[in-house]
């Protein structure tokens, strides 16, 4: 049986869709049934998971269990619910991994990694959780840490770090999927220099499903290309093919505008002008060595979005 958390976010349903199309058996434990999994032939537990007996209850031995929940906090306001489900509710689940002895695949993110200005970001040699200066990277990394820590101790583990994850399915919509909806809705863009590294949803599904039956220990990047700002507006205006009128702004500009807007932090800009372009040799070797174009991404994620949202 493989237990999912965090089933109804952008990565979460996302498994549990490739685990029904692969006629596996699942369980999701869950705060809440909203429209992400209610179509879905699955076994859904309602329940809080920071309870020990309702985990135990629902996690057996010889279950696969894949942690996707967790709390981002775009805006850096919510330290509480950010340590308490990041980093409390993920060492419940290892620990309890640990005792019964399950398979444990565990979703961080790249924003915990100790970046380079320049050059490729590897999978980290250590985490330092005290230099994060967000409470979403700081308690990913404390639980990321933990959880490499535990490793150590037995646990049979994997730690995956995926970058912007974007594509179908994207029922709350994630940053990425507003942005992209927020671009589909404006003629007129700004931009300013940086950028993400994308990766499909369903291409981190797949990683996600064969690093869950492997015996590979440790942590592994999950990465796909590298995007400006500039080039993913360009790539929503192929796929739409709807002109857009693209205006380059100084960050010192952006960064004052954020002041002013209820819908972006600071945070947000940081993560756009910091290195992005992390290595994926270690997934292509050991997980999927194919990737779906980019191009194909965008087209997928405005059919679903406009589908589903306008």
């Amino acid at each position: 049986m493989y237990i999912i958390t965090g089933a109804t976010g952008h990565i979460g349903n996302n498994v549990t869709r490739f685990l029904v199309n692969k006629n596996q058996k699942v369980r999701v434990l869950v705060r809440k049934i909203d429209d992400s999994i209610n179509d879905l032939p699955i076994d859904i537990k309602v329940g809080n998971i920071f309870d020990e007996d309702f985990l135990n209850e629902h996690i057996l031995e010889n279950d696969i269990v894949i942690h996707c929940a967790g709390y981002i906090d775009l805006l850096n306001k919510e330290k509480m619910q950010s340590f308490r489900t990041n980093y409390q509710g993920t060492k419940k689940i290892a620990d309890l991994c640990l005792r019964k002895k399950n398979r444990f695949i565990y979703i961080s993110s790249v924003d915990v990694i100790p970046k380079s200005k320049r050059g490729l970001v590897y999978e980290p040699i250590s985490l330092t959780p005290k230099k994060m200066k967000t409470y979403y990277a700081t308690s990913k990394a404390m639980a990321t840490d933990y959880v490499l820590n535990q490793i150590s101790n037995g646990l049979n583990a994997l730690v995956l770090y995926p970058s912007a994850v974007i594509g179908v399915h994207d029922y709350k919509p994630s940053a990425a999927g507003k942005e992209i909806l927020s671009v589909l809705n404006h003629k007129i863009l700004f931009s300013l220099n940086g950028g993400y590294n994308f990766i499909d949803v369903k291409d981190v599904a797949k990683a996600i499903f064969i690093a869950a039956n492997s015996s590979y220990r440790g942590h592994m990047i999950l990465s796909g290309e590298d995007q400006t700002i500039k080039s993913l507006y360009r790539s929503i205006e192929k796929a739409t093919t709807v002109p857009k009128l693209i205006i380059p702004l100084p960050t010192i500009i952006v960064r004052l505008a954020v002041f002013f807007s209820p819908k972006y932090s600071q945070m947000m800009i940081t993560k756009i002008k910091e290195n992005y372009h992390y290595s994926n040799q270690e997934m292509k070797k050991h997980l999927i060595p194919e990737l779906t174009p980019f191009d194909q991404t965008i087209k997928e994620s405005i059919e679903w979005l406009v589908k589903y949202y306008l």
